[in-house]
């Protein structure tokens, strides 16, 4: 099913990093023609000696509410989109995600924080825990080093993650709101990790190779076939089908593209599962040279085959 983004959400907490956050955010929602809001969660004190939250003694509940208002309003600088600062209490990962799902399809755009050793092994970063729970796509911007645009003009250049189950695919009407203009470039991705599917490859095939090489000539032929189809805004874009470990590939190629965005889907997993070998979305989060888009897998999700179709 087709994604259409009818609002923009973005995650502030008045960190550096939240004037760039802020400044997609207000592009994104004037690009799209929807109302933008502007969400801080205070993380709740608990009192020292009872398990109760520090909160209205001498009216702080109202004072932290209205400060932090005051400092959204300051981040916005009179920008001209609808929008609307949002202050909630508690944890800002189970904050968010419950105030995003009570609105209709929308985009959340936020940025990473540098986390990393036993921290980021036992309970992750903001950014990765809500890329687990989310259920809409979500924009990681990444800060120009040095640079301080003023304003976001929309990326040039992207890499798409394309892996076999397909759902990839709903990606594609994100790009035209997401990238500056037509000769944005788009740079498709699938790496060959697993064994070779024996229902794709002819099985009197002489050798491994060929059957390897006419496999990878396969999905390349679909991935084109797609590409034309699915990115209608865009009038270049590049295909590359080979064996590989996905973010590894997806690196090489931003690097090698100078891109500025990578968008990947989001599998659903098991949290032991991710905590001991990782994902390739989290793996991309902390290493990508540049912004990431995040796409989950629909709740619900079946299997469509991919590329068998």
């Amino acid at each position: 099913m087709p994604l259409t983004i009818q609002a923009i959400v973005c995650t502030v907490d008045f960190s550096p990093f939240s004037p760039c956050v802020v400044r997609h955010g207000v592009a994104l929602a004037r690009r799209a023609g929807v109302r933008l809001y502007l969400i801080h969660a205070v993380h709740d004190p608990q009192d020292g000696a009872h398990p109760t939250t520090v909160f209205e003694r001498g009216g702080d509940l109202t004072h932290l509410t209205d400060d932090a208002k005051q400092r959204i309003h300051a981040l916005m600088n009179h920008a001209d989109v609808d929008w609307e600062a949002v202050v909630r209490f508690g944890d800002p990962v189970e904050q968010t995600v419950a105030f995003v799902n009570g609105l209709p399809p929308c985009l959340v755009v936020s940025a990473s924080h540098g986390v990393s050793g036993f921290r980021r092994l036992f309970i992750g970063t903001v950014v990765e825990r809500m890329t687990r729970t989310l259920n809409r796509p979500m924009l990681v911007v990444k800060p120009t080093d040095g640079v301080d645009d003023d304003r976001f003009n929309g990326f040039r250049s992207a890499v798409v993650g394309c892996d076999s189950h397909g759902h990839w695919q709903r990606l594609a009407p994100l790009l035209p709101l997401l990238q500056a203009d037509s000769a944005s470039g788009i740079h498709l991705v699938h790496s060959m990790e697993g064994p070779m599917d024996k229902a794709m490859v002819d099985s009197d095939a002489a050798s491994y190779g060929q059957a390897q090489q006419a496999l990878q000539d396969r999905l390349n032929r679909q991935l084109r076939e797609q590409a034309r189809r699915l990115f209608l805004h865009a009038d270049q874009f590049s295909i590359e089908v080979s064996p590989g470990v996905p973010e590894e590939m997806m690196l090489r190629i931003a690097h090698e593209r100078a891109s500025d965005m990578i968008m990947v889907g989001v599998r659903r997993s098991g949290k032991v599962g991710r905590w001991i070998s990782g994902s390739t979305t989290e793996a991309l989060l902390r290493h990508s040279p540049c912004s990431v888009l995040t796409v989950p897998e629909p709740l619900e999700q079946k299997n469509t085959g991919g590329y068998h179709q």
